[in-house]
């Protein structure tokens, strides 16, 4: 049996799992961290030839898996766990989370050494601190509002720009945190509409969770988004899973956000096109923002754009979505957002 487990392999958790649970499986992990990559290796040694590591993106993930022996249509399983970590979250010098004040750099591919010394990886070269500092007002407030879909995006994006014409850089989580908090009120305002499906309303009850956090927690998110490329980068991978795996074979996505969700249900739901375009593509038509064409880029959410005579669909979903208890909550604060999707591979392109 083969599998892949996609970001983060932190902790091991599904790694490890699936070696446990399949004593003849062979595990190939990815991640674009150089530290959950020495986890992995660190797994490797406890799992003799079971465990088989590679740094990258989804977007890299068909030839950088390919090259250490794990080519298309040979996957049985392929696990995404989306978003930060942890042991990401809660660094000193990562600059994701708001409880500790650190650099805002929020890059998912960090390595301390290449940062001290300025040394970055062309993909990328620019950190939550250049975002905040070089973009203008109407670019802030896209992405803010895109990504975090922050009621307050123009509001927030007006006093950042303020801020740096008249204090100077911003450059640690405190310092942002502060801003936001100053603007709009030191906790998450509610931004509720009327319900128009089930999809909304299992949104909104996400919400009502989490009212009691910081009023930057959205903004936060978008900057993470924006920085790592995350949206275009799920949909590279929801691409790139298809490909890997075998005819029956089945992904299983942890998301923890909605607009994750949206995207893998879409993917899910989605038949496949006779485009020339592929997943990614039509998918990536929803959620196109970069550092270079921040304006230009379309709104996520637009129409996809698919052929009218699609063929069959790609995949069945089988399971999803699935929520943690509250036991597992109670350990676990963090998994209260998660949902969990499993989709069958049911034809080819």
């Amino acid at each position: 049996m083969t599998m892949v487990v996609g970001d983060p392999v932190f902790d091991g958790g599904h790694t490890r799992a699936l070696l446990t649970a399949s004593p003849d499986a062979h595990v190939f992990c990815l991640d674009r961290d150089p530290l959950a990559i020495k986890y992995a290796q660190e797994l490797s040694d406890e799992f003799i030839s079971r465990v088989h590591s590679v740094q990258g993106r989804f977007s890299d993930s068909l030839s950088l898996l390919n090259e250490i022996g794990c080519p298309p249509g040979s996957v049985d399983g392929i696990v995404m766990d989306l978003g930060a970590s942890s042991m990401q979250m809660d660094s000193l010098v990562r600059g994701f989370g708001l409880s500790r004040d650190s650099p805002l750099d929020m890059r998912m591919n960090f390595d301390s050494v290449s940062s001290r010394e300025g040394k970055t990886d062309s993909l990328d070269s620019f950190t939550a601190e250049d975002v905040l500092n070089k973009l203008s007002a109407p670019q802030l407030a896209r992405i803010f509002r895109v990504y975090g879909e922050e009621r307050f995006a123009r509001r927030i994006a007006n006093a950042v720009v303020e801020y740096r014409a008249t204090l100077g850089p911003i450059r640690t989580t405190r310092q942002f945190a502060d801003l936001v908090a100053s603007v709009i009120g030191p906790l998450q305002h509610s931004q509720k509409k009327r319900a128009k499906d089930q999809e909304e309303e299992e949104e909104e009850e996400e919400e009502d969770q989490a009212l009691n956090a910081h009023s930057a927690t959205r903004v936060f998110q978008a900057l993470r988004i924006f920085v790592n490329d995350e949206l275009n980068e799920l949909c590279a991978g929801l691409e790139a899973a298809h490909r890997l795996l075998r005819r029956g074979g089945r992904l299983a996505v942890i998301s923890f956000h909605s607009l994750e969700d949206r995207l893998v249900k879409r993917a899910f739901n989605m038949a496949g096109c006779d485009t020339g375009h592929g997943l990614a593509m039509r998918l990536a038509n929803m959620s196109t923002l970069t550092w270079r064409s921040s304006i230009e880029a379309t709104t996520l959410g637009g129409q996809l754009t698919e052929s009218p005579t699609p063929s069959p669909s790609l995949w069945r979903q089988i399971v999803g979505p699935i929520r943690p208890t509250n036991e597992e909550i109670q350990v676990n604060r963090r998994s209260r957002s998660a949902k969990l999707r499993i989709g069958e591979k049911i034809s080819e392109r």
